[in-house]
């Protein structure tokens, strides 16, 4: 993967809050998610809301929403992203936009959130 690919950041909300994610860690995006999420598969102490079928397997479905006490949304687009456990997706609002990852202002907030990769702002 290119340093330009890297240093590229994919821009989306949940709630009325913002986010930022590197794009070496995002594999797809999904739309239209809602119908497909299996929410008999819940574990409301990890905060996944369901699993998602995707190439073949089911992938664990995290609601930042709940885990940050933001306000409930519907969301129906899933971020389908890597990590050394394994892939899994994380429910946004629908939108996002590639930008060059230097015009993001991080949040003081923002390491407490998701871990690697990931700014609020």
């Amino acid at each position: 993967m290119s340093m330009d690919a890297i240093s590229r950041r994919l821009l989306f909300r949940i709630g009325s809050v913002g986010f930022s994610l590197g794009l070496d860690e995002l594999i797809e995006i999904r739309e239209q998610v809602s119908e497909v999420v299996d929410t008999r598969q819940v574990d409301l102490q990890l905060f996944v809301a369901g699993a998602l079928p995707f190439r073949r397997t089911m992938i664990p479905v995290v609601d930042l929403a709940t885990r940050l006490d933001l306000e409930p949304c519907e969301p129906d687009t899933a971020l389908v992203l890597s990590s050394a456990e394994g892939n899994w997706a994380l429910m946004v609002d629908k939108g996002g936009r590639v930008f060059s990852g230097g015009r993001v202002c991080r949040s003081p907030s923002s390491k407490a959130v998701a871990g690697r990769g990931m700014a609020v702002f």
